[in-house]
């Protein structure tokens, strides 16, 4: 079963409008299904993951590129990062939109060559997991829409089901869409091929059982504020391998760092970034979560969640193709808000709980009335199921409509 990507039609518009289209994101997020079900008859698709055809493109770029001619699809071209270059004489040579669709999954040594090699060439775009909306089979928009949206979102889809059951599946599409795979088989397969693949291929990584540790201590720690003094105590490693392991989840799409904000408000603001794991199906099997009981006594459901919520508004955006501006805030006397959506010159502030008692759940929005850039509207996002406007323009949402 094949389920629609809301990116599909950015990448048909793309094609219109640059001579290259790439599609980068974390390795099983469903790349290479969509861009093959695009390409139909009128493209041919080329795996660089064939042994054969990676060394033709390695050792004679010029005749992979004669025989396999434009339109066409690279799959995995972090394989071949010189074949770029190649690329960008062909399409200067044409001057034609749509010739080449590129996939790749390692994205900082792929980023560095498209920097050097396709600069105003290439249309980049990224997809992640399987988002709710797509899974709702619903059209999409970056987040936050309209509150008319969120109502008509709300009347069309009826009763919101708890978060937990989405939360232990994560957004894997093998593991939503075909039957036989079990969860723990494949988390525990993706780990294995993660890490005998593409972090060596990134950087020398020599222990990875203490990486795995490592990757697991993060899951633990997701929604909480980067720490690196507390990651090299608790593991025995130095700061600098924590940062460059850090690099490495954050390049392969396997967590975010979402910044800290500051407008200028002569107060002192935290700087550190909050990581949030992007798939909490994954960020649960390394915590031993296994069903949904679990996880709702779980003494980091709390955080699983708002790490899930992340995940979902940052998929709502990189869907659209548009790069997020995404925040939280935090300040010295610790009035905290979870997300700050900065958007069109105005921002959106969001709490993120799992259940709400009370309206006090705003009270640090009072923090924003001192900046310089204006609020619209905002409001908590929470696991239940009601729609209501709480008090002035701020709004309970359930997370189910995002």
């Amino acid at each position: 079963m094949y389920i629609h990507r809301h990116l599909e039609q950015k990448v048909i518009k793309a094609s219109q409008g640059y001579p290259v289209v790439m599609v980068t994101g974390p390795r099983q997020v469903g790349k290479t299904t969509m861009l093959k079900r695009l390409a139909g008859e009128d493209r041919k698709v080329i795996s660089l993951d064939n042994p054969t055809v990676r060394l033709l493109a390695q050792n004679q770029p010029s005749l992979f590129l004669e025989q396999y001619k434009p339109p066409i699809m690279i799959d995995e071209i972090q394989y071949v990062p010189e074949l770029l270059t190649y690329i960008k004489i062909a399409v200067d040579n044409s001057n034609l939109n749509g010739q080449f669709w590129l996939t790749g999954s390692q994205m900082f040594p792929l980023m560095r060559g498209i920097q050097e090699s396709l600069a105003g060439r290439v249309r980049l775009l990224y997809l992640n997991g399987l988002s709710q909306s797509e899974l709702a089979g619903r059209e999409n928009e970056a987040f936050p829409p309209s509150v008319d949206t969120l109502l008509k979102r709300k009347k069309t889809e009826g009763e919101s089901k708890s978060p937990f059951s989405a939360m232990l599946m994560g957004g894997f599409p093998r593991l939503l869409t075909q039957e036989m795979v079990t969860r723990d088989g494949f988390y525990s397969s993706y780990l294995q091929t993660y890490l005998a693949r593409d972090v060596k291929e990134i950087t020398n990584v020599l222990d990875t059982g203490k990486f795995l540790q490592f990757v697991s201590l993060v899951a633990a720690r997701t929604a909480q504020e980067l720490n690196l003094a507390s990651f090299s105590r608790d593991l025995g490693i130095d700061g600098t391998t924590v940062r460059r392991w850090l690099n490495i989840l954050e390049t392969s799409g396997i967590i975010v760092n979402l910044p800290a904000f500051s407008n200028n408000l002569g107060k002192r603001i935290v700087r550190r970034p909050k990581l949030h794991f992007l798939d909490i199906g994954l960020a649960c099997f390394l915590c031993g979560i296994e069903d949904e009981e679990a996880l709702s006594k779980s003494p980091i459901r709390g955080a699983l969640f708002e790490s899930w919520v992340i995940s979902e508004v940052y998929k709502s955006w990189w869907n659209q193709g548009k790069q997020p501006r995404l925040f939280y805030y935090r300040d010295a006397a610790q009035k905290e808000i979870d997300l700050l959506i900065d958007r069109n010159s105005k921002l959106y502030p969001f709490e993120i709980k799992l259940n709400i008692n009370s309206s006090h759940v705003f009270r640090n929005f009072e923090v924003l009335e001192n900046m310089h850039t204006p609020v619209d509207f905002g409001g908590a996002i929470y696991s239940g199921t009601e729609l209501v406007a709480l008090k002035d323009n701020y709004w309970i949402i359930p997370a189910s409509l995002i």
